[in-house]
């Protein structure tokens, strides 16, 4: 079990924490040309759910899940956070609610180099303009977390790849975020160290009540989570139970 904490938080929202209406992106590729990537994509999450979403190279996975965050903007359609479709907000009222509502993990970390693995990871909440004894209290816990207490002033090229990635979930956290989106989180790891990162998700997941969606090939990694979302030539083919 993990401990009673500060990032944990009681949340009396909707059981709907997400719905994906009818999402359309595509892409210009010459002066009248465009390139079609997702084509309607309709789907919910419950609050706490894990979401795998998988499918073929290049069907729309990680548009998707840019989409979901708010780092893109869709061509059609809307995504409403516990109700409220974001993409009507303008651009600095949208940056702010990013921020402070969605955790990113990629599956390159993105660490900024020349900063500790404890600035790393209160990096969004400094930005946020949140006040400074909270956010280092919850920075440490959040190290404690992850399993690396020890390692609060060491720089990334100091660290492996797996506790690298490892200080990106503790930043992701950092803000108490609505979503936590993970993007191929474990590709650029070795199985040993892929396998401790998604148990820690999981972990992460499970005791916080954390709604995770995760873009993944790993199959046996999707189907452990509690929907799986499978695309197709920017579509959803299936959105089913997993096959336990």
């Amino acid at each position: 079990m993990l401990p009673n904490w500060t990032l944990l938080k009681p949340c009396d929202m909707s059981d709907k924490i997400l719905k994906v209406i009818d999402l359309h992106k595509r892409y210009p590729t010459g002066r009248s040309a465009w390139l079609p990537v997702l084509k309607g994509i309709d789907f919910e999450v419950e609050e706490g759910q894990i979401i795998a979403i998988v499918g073929p190279s290049g069907v729309g996975k990680s548009t998707l899940l840019h989409l979901i965050g708010a780092l893109d903007r869709p061509n059609q359609g809307g995504v409403e956070i516990d109700g409220e479709n974001i993409f009507r907000f303008d651009f600095n009222k949208l940056a702010s609610y990013r921020n402070k509502t969605i955790g990113f993990v990629f599956q390159f970390h993105h660490l900024l180099p020349e900063f500790s693995a404890l600035e790393n990871i209160i990096m969004p909440a400094m930005i946020g303009g949140e006040e400074r004894t909270a956010f280092m209290q919850r920075g440490h816990e959040l190290l404690s977390l992850v399993g690396l207490a020890q390692r609060a002033h060491h720089r990334p090229r100091e660290l492996s790849g797996g506790e690298q990635q490892r200080v990106a979930v503790a930043r992701a956290l950092v803000n108490h975020p609505r979503l936590l989106l993970a993007d191929e989180p474990s590709g650029n790891l070795d199985m040993q160290s892929a396998e401790s990162l998604h148990d820690l998700l999981w972990q992460l997941s499970r005791e916080l009540k954390q709604t995770l969606i995760v873009v993944t090939h790993n199959r046996d990694l999707a189907e452990r989570s509690d929907r799986v979302v499978e695309l197709y030539d920017g579509k959803i083919l299936r959105n089913r139970k997993p096959q336990r």
